[in-house]
């Protein structure tokens, strides 16, 4: 059986409350799970800014100043992300965990090709994700300075305790679901229309362009 538009239209039209309803369950749901089953994720970030007397390279030489401040940040990266170090950072913020998963949790990134770079921790909850932080900003320094003599290293933007989890995202979770649900209820309707065999007599007035005449009820009770 085919479905023209008109009649997808008039479908909508007519199951347009249990779509919503529909939608509105699923929305609800949505919003429930990430709000009260998903674990929440908080981030919390530290900027951290190196000098070293490098810094400031001799303007005959033949290097790019952004290239080579790109390079002494990358350098510092690859420093603080060793074994050893999150290990340190572990010990001091309390974490129990094993070292391959803790660190997935901390981020290294440079900023803008620039001197600076940020240290982005993931945790369960915010109070963690600010002690891992502040681990890392106390760490740091002597970890630097212990493979690169004369390298200082400052704070730009100290962590702070994150206000609102980073993940779930209940509001656009809950936008999803309702989309979802809506989707899915009108493709069930539409498929069961499409195999509904029955013949209506709309269907024969629509589609044969022909007038009815008679029509025979249903009679559900014996005579």
């Amino acid at each position: 059986m085919e479905i023209s538009m008109v009649q997808m239209l008039k479908l909508f039209r007519k199951k347009f409350l249990p779509i919503l309803l529909s939608a509105l369950l699923c929305a609800a749901a949505a919003y429930g799970i990430s709000k009260y089953v998903v674990p929440k994720t908080y981030v919390s970030t530290v900027k951290l800014y190196v000098y070293t007397p490098e810094s400031n390279p001799d303007p005959t030489m033949n290097i790019n100043a952004l290239d080579y401040a790109q390079k002494i940040v990358n350098t510092y990266i690859e420093m603080l992300q060793t074994r050893s170090f999150y290990q340190k950072v572990m010990e001091r913020s309390g974490i129990k965990d094993t070292v391959d998963h803790f660190e997935k949790t901390i981020e290294f990134s440079p900023m803008n090709q620039t001197e600076v770079f940020q240290a982005k921790v993931s945790a369960h909850t915010p109070g963690d994700a600010k002690k891992i932080a502040d681990s890392i900003t106390a760490l740091a320094p002597s970890t630097i300075g212990s493979l690169k003599k004369n390298s200082t290293l400052e704070v730009v933007d100290p962590a702070v305790i994150p206000e609102k989890p980073s993940f779930p995202n209940s509001v656009l979770l809950s936008a999803l679901g309702f989309v979802l649900g809506a989707a899915g209820c009108v493709f069930f309707l539409f498929l069961h229309s499409f195999f509904n065999i029955k013949i209506r007599s709309d269907n024969l007035a629509g589609n044969l362009d022909l007038p009815i005449l008679a029509a025979i009820p249903a009679f559900h009770e014996k005579l």
